[in-house]
């Protein structure tokens, strides 16, 4: 009875040393193949998390709550992952303006277009003609000092012109915009293009050799023929050409008046100006039929003094004026 009773403290003492040392709990006696705590939470082993020091591909810091866990994800250095933040949208680049949209020469500059000094015409009567600068994007050249014509293009309602060549020092230089239709090609051309040079031809050459050719009278070209004689054959109901020579400003003035004994009388005019050397190449303009004021007005200015402005002024001669084919009287 005494030895049995000796050798179970023994026995006891062995067991609970057993339990200790495998870490083994009487209670749960499966949680080191679960892989849990006493408190359930989840603890990572070889086989769900990794080799130790390794890099880790589960998750860290879950608790539970009841039978779920919460978890955050990880990247491999432990950090955690923030997502990357959103983007701004890419704008679309802003259009570009084209050249021709520029209305202000320095606009046209600034975009790194040219700028060409083109023209409008104003009164088809008169061929007056008007500023209409225009910007393009290339130019073209003639290539030939001597080339004397005009380029046009229609802009909307309006036709631009640009003239090229040796006409006058106006319109210096021999470029025009680029993809522009040359005047005088086919017979598709504006109205304006009766008023310029046209493929190297100019109509108001061509007109006053055709009105040279009439042989009308010339009672004013003698030496000793003086303003009076002209304010006479303006008065005189005869055919009758008239060559008056001025100098208006800077510039050069030579009229041509057909009178054809109606009443009526065809004007031609050039002008240039020494200083630019345009008087080389002079241009007439295209002729006009002109009504001539009442002959008391020229009576009265042959009587007067020759050398009176308002008698002198040609166009003050004509009261209204349009233009018209070149015709003899």
């Amino acid at each position: 009875m005494r030895c049995g009773f000796g050798a179970r403290p023994a026995g006891v003492a062995y067991l609970f040393s057993w339990l200790v040392t495998t870490g083994c709990s009487p209670e749960r006696s499966d949680a080191s193949s679960r892989g849990t705590d006493s408190e359930g939470s989840t603890v990572a082993t070889a086989s769900e998390g990794g080799s130790a020091g390794g890099p880790s591909t589960g998750v860290v810091g879950g608790s539970s709550t009841g039978d779920g866990v919460a978890a955050m994800p990880a990247t491999g250095s432990g950090a955690l992952v923030t997502p990357p933040p959103d983007l701004a949208p890419e704008l679309p680049p802003a259009p570009v303006e084209p050249c021709e949209s520029h209305a202000v020469e320095a606009d046209c500059d600034a975009a790194g277009c040219i700028w060409f000094a083109t023209e409008r015409l104003a009164d088809r009567s008169t061929c007056t003609f008007e500023s209409a600068g225009f910007c393009a994007t290339a130019s073209a050249s003639t290539g030939d000092e001597d080339y004397d014509s005009a380029f046009y293009k229609r802009v909307g309602d309006v036709v631009h012109l640009r003239r090229v060549g040796r006409n006058a020092g106006d319109f210096p230089g021999l470029e025009h915009p680029a993809g522009w239709t040359e005047c005088g090609l086919d017979s598709q051309d504006p109205e304006e293009c009766a008023c310029v040079c046209a493929a190297g031809r100019c109509p108001g050459d061509t007109a006053l050799a055709l009105l040279d050719a009439c042989a009308s009278p010339r009672p004013c070209d003698g030496d000793l023929a003086g303003d009076a004689c002209l304010y006479q054959a303006l008065a005189a109901e005869a055919a009758a050409s008239l060559r008056i020579l001025s100098l208006i400003g800077d510039r050069n003035v030579d009229d041509r008046v057909f009178l054809r004994g109606d009443g009526t009388a065809t004007w031609m005019r050039s002008a240039c100006d020494a200083r630019d050397d345009s008087c080389r190449d002079r241009k007439w303009e295209l002729p006009r039929l002109c009504s001539l004021r009442d002959r008391a007005a020229f009576l009265a200015c042959a009587a007067a003094d020759p050398a009176d402005p308002q008698c002198r002024d040609v166009a003050a001669w004509f009261t209204d004026c349009k233009l018209a084919p070149a015709t003899c009287p």
